[in-house]
Order: C-alpha cells, then structure tokens, then sequence
C-alpha cells in the first residue's frame, strides 16, 4: 500500500472522530463562536512549524483566500447539519461528496474515470440511496432542509479538495505554508463575519470547552497529512475522496456509543460505500 494511500486512511479516521465531538461541542456552545475558536486555535497549532510561508506569490495566496471562502461557507452548512442531524445519518450523506469531488475531478484535473472508478461510484450512490430510505426513527424525522444543506456543504467541500490537489502540484506552496495561510485566513473570515452581526465571539465559553481543543488537533493533524498526500504525484482526486469515505464508519460507530443511534442500516450502506472504496484503492 503507497503511502499517501495510508496518510488519507487516517485522515478519514481522524475526521470520522470529529462528527460527534462537533454535535458535542454544539450542545452548549454557539456555531460560529465554535467555528471561529475551532479554526483559530488549529491556526495556532500550525504557528510553530511555519517556515518560509511569507514567501508565496500573489496568485498562490489569492488560490489559499478563495480556498478560504469556499471553506468558511462550507462548514457552516456542515455544523447546521450536524446539529441538526443524527450522527450517522450525517456521515452516511457526508459521502455524497464522492460523486461532487469525482466530477471535479475528472473536469478540471482531467483525471481518468476507469471502469473500475465507474463501478466503485455506482456503489456510493447505492449506499446513499438505501441510507435515505425513511425507516429508521432518526430517518423519517430529516428535516429535508437539512439535507439540501449538508449537499452544498459536500459540493464546496469538493471543490476546496480539488483546490487542494492542484495547489500542492503547481510547486509554489508546500503543505506547512498551505495550512498556514488557510487556518489564518478561515479564521478572519469567521471572526469579521460574527463582528457584522453585531455580535462577539464567545471566547472564553469556547475555552471553557475541552472538545474544541481535540477537534482543532485533529483537524490540524488530519488536514496536514491530506495536503502531504495531495503532494504525491500518483494521488488522484477521484481515488481519494473515496479513501476518504472511512470516516462514515468511525462516525457511525460513535453515533452508536455516543448516542444511541440506531446503525444497523446505515452500518449496512456504508459497507456498501465502503466496497466501492475498497474497489478503487485495489
């Protein structure tokens, strides 16, 4: 197994434990304080192995501040839903990113859809399919909004992944200065945007809130090993957004012990997802 194959495999773990520690965090705490002190304390984190991230160009840096914006649209419709949403329903649709970030892919990268690729989307879309059959209690009671929600927040959370790979390829940034620049500018936007409002950032419940600093390392760590996978010249968009996807599992499972959530369905389409994974990495 290459490496960047393992980097991504973790990175789906560590986002899988996220899921819950943000429906957690959002049970005493207000969105956009968290979302501001989550982004701005992983900003933090990334301060001491900064090295030469003034020395990017003008076109790199405008890439990172629409990066940026794509982002800070997109994990608020993501910490909407999650609030809103079960845990594993939530994951579960979570990887209907897979079909946004294939056809990016394949688009703008010009990334090969093989039959293999084909087949292995065709089960992503199964999966999905069954998860959104009503039967489950948690299932029937969706709020669609919700739903159509979390489906832009997984359009723009694939284009930021198609982002990601075409920066890390151009040779003008590297991994450090990626998140550097990408944490300090999703934490402007979210403070000016909570100062708009007429309101201020809730900084000391925030601190209060031991969760908020798990989910701002595991973020830091996770996203530090996607932009390194992203570097490697055999890493491709299509392949690794359905890598990607084992985070559906690890949130499901939390969703179980965390919540009580009834998984056995969902457990059952993201195995299906999870077969398709399997079949694009093979």
């Amino acid at each position: 197994m290459e490496l960047w194959v393992i980097f991504i495999v973790l990175y789906g773990v560590f986002k899988g434990i996220r899921e819950p520690i943000k429906k957690k965090i959002l049970e005493t705490n207000d969105l956009l304080s968290t979302l501001f002190a989550y982004t701005f304390l992983g900003f933090l984190m990334t301060v001491p192995f900064a090295r030469g991230v003034f020395s990017i160009d003008a076109k790199t840096l405008l890439l990172i501040a629409v990066k940026s914006l794509v982002i800070f649209v997109a994990w608020i419709g993501a910490f909407v839903s999650v609030k809103k949403l079960s845990v594993s329903f939530y994951s579960v649709m979570d990887m209907s990113r897979v079909i946004f970030s294939t056809l990016l892919g394949v688009i703008f990268l010009h990334e090969k859809l093989t039959v293999k690729g084909i087949i292995s989307l065709l089960l992503v879309v199964t999966g999905l399919y069954l998860v959104n059959r009503k039967k489950d209690s948690d299932s029937r009671d969706v709020d669609n909004r919700y739903v159509w929600i979390m489906l832009l927040a997984c359009l723009l959370n694939g284009i930021s992944g198609t982002m990601d790979k075409y920066l890390m390829t151009t040779g003008a940034v590297n991994s450090i200065q990626l998140q550097f620049w990408f944490m300090l500018m999703l934490s402007a936007m979210y403070y000016i945007y909570i100062r708009t409002r007429g309101e201020k950032p809730d900084i000391m419940g925030c601190a209060k809130n031991p969760y908020i600093y798990i989910l701002s390392f595991l973020l830091v760590a996770g996203d530090r090993l996607l932009f390194v996978a992203n570097s490697y010249e055999a890493s491709q968009v299509t392949v690794m957004t359905l890598i990607k996807q084992s985070s559906a599992v690890v949130a499901i499972l939390c969703g179980k012990f965390v919540y009580g959530e009834k998984i056995a369905r969902k457990l059952l389409c993201a195995g299906i997802i999870i077969a398709g994974i399997v079949l694009a990495v093979m």
